[in-house]
């Protein structure tokens, strides 16, 4: 038996899409990162935790939910490369 997805949705981009709340506090800190980046194209060396901190105190949220934001952005491209000492963030994604 094949499932066949309502209106194209599969159930990753469902369950991976973002609240309204979680779009708008994910656009604002993509800017402050495309900000912070553009001289290195793109490349910020930081610890996992230092930018999940950072991430919550920018979005004013917990920490588990800047870093259930942060994994959204990946998944969306937003963020090119999560590694565990720094990010790629995608400058030329068109928001």
């Amino acid at each position: 038996m094949e499932v066949i997805p309502r209106k194209g949705y599969t159930i990753d981009e469902l369950t991976n899409s973002m609240t309204d709340d979680e779009y708008r506090k994910a656009l604002e800190f993509h800017k402050f990162l495309v900000n912070i980046t553009k001289c290195n194209n793109g490349v910020l060396t930081i610890e996992r935790k230092k930018l999940i901190d950072i991430a919550a105190a920018y979005m004013e949220c917990t920490p588990l939910e800047a870093y259930t934001i942060i994994k959204k952005m990946h998944n969306y491209g937003w963020i090119k490369t999560l590694d565990k000492d720094y990010i790629i963030v995608n400058l030329e994604k068109k928001i």
